[in-house]
């Protein structure tokens, strides 16, 4: 199936994403939030607050909507790396307008990575921009350019590590958060993919380990994220134990982290911004 390779810079229809303090505390259950979290669960807390990684919900619908569109077989896709920016703190409740449209895409060969950038604001204006990357497996060799990767800061000392432990049924809470791809939940498509059961969404995976970062160093305060960004490298089951570790780097305010199941790492070229 060959890309559409025509709607590289154009716009997509925006879509418009309504959702109240529940959809939070749903998406924060999802990335393993408990009884030690109420601020990310109990909507009369005094500090309840919606975590960053939240963003890909309001934008979920466009991005697929996108990949649809440009002839993505949705059968075969890997989630590459995703991108979070913000501006500012993602309301508890709201209205938000998410616009957006494939900002690249680029041959590897044997497949196509598809870039698919968003920016979503509300009445205030702009909250955040996303930027997620698409693995197109078997939809490459048009001839395009490969594209390149920025390199990152360079890794100093050990700041932070955490273990965290996934539950059995976590991909099921998760996709209640509007990520309903069906090879989290049907165990017959898992094992025809080559699974031995349903995968945790790599999204889950990076929720739980940003989730940890917050704690480990902005006092648990998600106000303080400027800037999320992984490239998912490993499966996760649903029932494995995360280890999540983090580095300072020679810019003030910015990590970087990894994440790892035993020995195999999942979460790599993580990068997170945080104020004072």
């Amino acid at each position: 199936m060959q890309l559409d390779l025509s709607l590289v810079g154009k716009s997509r229809p925006a879509e418009m994403f309504t959702y109240d303090w529940r959809d939070c505390a749903t998406y924060a259950l999802g990335v393993g939030a408990g009884a030690d979290d109420l601020h990310l669960l109990w909507e009369k807390h005094p500090a309840f607050a919606a975590l960053p990684t939240f963003a890909v919900a309001p934008t979920t619908d466009l991005v697929f909507g996108t990949l649809r569109a440009v002839g993505a077989d949705l059968r075969r896709l890997v989630h590459g790396s995703q991108r979070i920016r913000l501006h500012r703190p993602l309301p508890t409740a709201g209205t938000l307008h998410t616009d957006g449209g494939v900002a690249a895409i680029h041959d590897k060969g044997k497949g196509a990575v598809v870039l698919i950038d968003t920016v979503t604001e509300d009445a205030d204006g702009p909250i955040f921009e996303t930027r997620w990357s698409i693995f197109c497996r078997g939809q490459g060799g048009f001839g395009g350019e490969r594209g390149s990767t920025p390199p990152l800061p360079e890794a100093g000392g050990s700041v932070f590590e955490a273990t965290l432990q996934t539950r059995p049924e976590q991909a099921l809470i998760y996709r209640l958060s509007g990520d309903e791809n069906p090879l989290h939940v049907d165990p017959a498509l898992a094992v025809e993919a080559g699974f031995e059961r349903p995968i945790l969404h790599g999204l889950c995976t990076y929720g739980f380990a940003v989730r940890s970062l917050i704690d480990g160093l902005c006092d648990g305060d998600p106000s303080r994220v400027g800037l999320i960004d992984a490239r998912f490298s490993g499966v996760v089951l649903p029932g494995d134990t995360l280890r999540v570790a983090a580095s300072a780097t020679d810019a003030p305010g910015t990590y970087r982290f990894e994440a790892h199941v035993g020995e195999r790492q999942v979460l790599s070229h993580g990068l997170l911004e945080v104020s004072s």
